[in-house]
């Protein structure tokens, strides 16, 4: 008969502060995620439930009962990281694991138990190991998933097990969320007196399925083992990394720049062959007197590149100061896609894409991504809305400009500036502006633009002129049809 092994994590977001020595959870500290369009408290130390606190209460009404209350706002994107690292941990209980996110992990244990004793010795060993990791767990075991995941979710003992055979007598004080039915599923049955899932066993499938529906029958189907319920494993995703331990602590940069040769080496031959690359390179350097220290690059296009990404920590290296040297090195490729290999001879424009993508590497590692933005083209008649900023590494594709039949200038002010007029006409015969004044020797226009009628706030109907001056410069003038005084703005230069 099959058997399924399900351990439910049921602190992982403070497990996660926990393993990094979080100072804050010797206070009263809570993880706080925004739900119904209030932040309200999901994960709780013990300081805070000795304070009174409970999981589920609003932000305002736990500061209002704890006012030193500490909290921090969910952070998916590690705690996923979390799981998944736990998901490849289990290929030690049994081949056959599933992620349950966001906290929780599915295993297939048939045949396996007797490797380590029998079915509660191998989850005491499981929560042993987990509890090494500073992790806090609860385990059940059953003949189904559903069965599994309501035993440790639900029963007060940390493990739970229910013997082949026998779980419908095990189920049976469970609530009826161990059936992970709809909420709305569940709140009309327990308006109808049931609370537990015996006393649904107790009644026909056929009169169950005709009050409530289908879904139901088919949960408890699920459960009690009288329809397929199978884990279904799903491989870890392939983890480009590699380290290095070293005897003896190393410190001058020629011998830093060595492993770090190696290390590439190893990762980018295997993101080589997979024909993959990545955007993102973390170097962990683990120092005998400070400890660990984490140095990323980046890149605006996925690269494998041993050359490319030796040369950009070149500067992080430099930067880390290293007093008694350093002995474990680590290197992890992040954030893989797939590339398509190109003749470089017969896409010249795909080797100027490459030569962008490396000015936008290097400045961004020294800079900030975040600081070096390009312009991208949008499909509008108006001057201010035909293009956006956008961060260069987030570009996907390359930026194609299409001519367009309106002539722009090549500086464009966001805020037009007023001009004093010293001779009217249209446009001004004589003006100025910043201090300097201009003659008009010949002008171009009007070029009348409206706002777009499906954007609120688009402003006025305005005219725009092209002025040559008697000096030489070329200018965009502005004014609004209609007003009663004729006012006037610079709005751009030309070349």
């Amino acid at each position: 008969m099959r058997r399924v092994l399900y351990i439910w994590l049921p602190q992982l977001p403070l497990d996660l502060r926990v393993r990094k020595q979080d100072p804050r959870l010797d206070a009263p500290f809570a993880i706080i995620s925004e739900i119904k369009n209030a932040w309200r408290i999901t994960h709780l130390n013990e300081t805070g439930k000795q304070a009174g606190l409970t999981p589920g209460l609003s932000l305002p009404d736990a500061r209002a009962i704890c006012p030193t209350l500490l909290t921090e706002p969910s952070d998916r994107t590690r705690e996923d990281a979390l799981l998944r690292a736990l998901w490849r941990w289990a290929d030690a209980l049994s081949p056959w694991v599933s992620p349950d996110p966001p906290d929780g992990l599915f295993l297939d244990i048939t045949g396996c138990a007797h490797l380590f004793g029998g079915e509660k010795e191998m989850g005491e060993f499981a929560q042993t190991r987990l509890s090494d990791m500073q992790i806090t767990s609860n385990i059940g075991i059953a003949d189904t998933k559903t069965a599994a995941w309501a035993l440790a979710r639900y029963c007060s003992t940390d493990i739970q097990i229910a013997r082949a055979g026998q779980t419908k007598e095990a189920l049976s004080h469970v609530p009826l969320e161990g059936l992970r039915l709809d909420p709305k599923l569940s709140s009309s049955l327990r308006r109808t007196g049931l609370k537990t899932i015996g006393q649904l066993s107790d009644i026909k499938s056929a009169e169950l399925s005709r009050r409530f529906g289908l879904s139901l029958t088919k949960s408890l189907s699920a459960t009690f083992g009288y329809a397929p319920d199978p884990v279904s494993p799903k491989s870890a995703d392939t983890l480009y990394a590699a380290r290095m331990t070293l005897p003896d602590p190393i410190g001058f940069k020629d011998d830093l720049l060595n492993v770090l040769e190696r290390l590439t080496a190893s990762v980018c031959k295997r993101l080589e062959v997979d024909a993959k690359g990545a955007r993102r390179y973390y170097l962990t350097v683990r120092c005998v007197d400070t400890g660990d220290h984490t140095l990323q690059i980046g890149f605006a296009r996925p690269s494998y590149e041993k050359a490319a990404i030796i040369q950009q920590f070149e500067r992080p290296l430099d930067e880390l100061k290293i007093e008694f040297g350093a002995d474990w090195f680590r290197l992890k490729a992040a954030h893989i896609e797939p590339i398509q290999p190109f003749q470089i001879s017969l896409d010249q424009h795909k080797q100027a894409e490459d030569d962008t993508s490396r000015v936008i590497s290097t400045l961004g590692n020294r800079l900030g991504f975040d600081r070096v933005r390009q312009f991208m083209p949008v499909q509008s008649h108006l001057p201010e809305r035909e293009f956006v900023q956008v961060e260069a590494i987030d570009r996907r594709e390359a930026v194609i400009w299409h001519p367009v039949p309106r002539e722009r200038p090549i500086r464009l002010f966001n805020q037009p500036e007023r001009l004093v007029i010293l001779e009217p006409g249209r446009p001004p015969k004589r003006f100025q502006w910043r201090k300097s004044v201009y003659s008009t020797y010949k002008a171009k226009g009007p070029e009348r633009l409206s706002s777009e009628w499906w954007q609120e706030g688009g402003g006025a109907v305005r005219d725009y002129w092209q002025v040559q001056t008697e000096s030489g410069p070329r200018f965009w003038l502005l004014t609004y049809p209609g007003s009663d005084e004729p006012v006037w703005y610079f709005a751009g230069r030309f070349p």
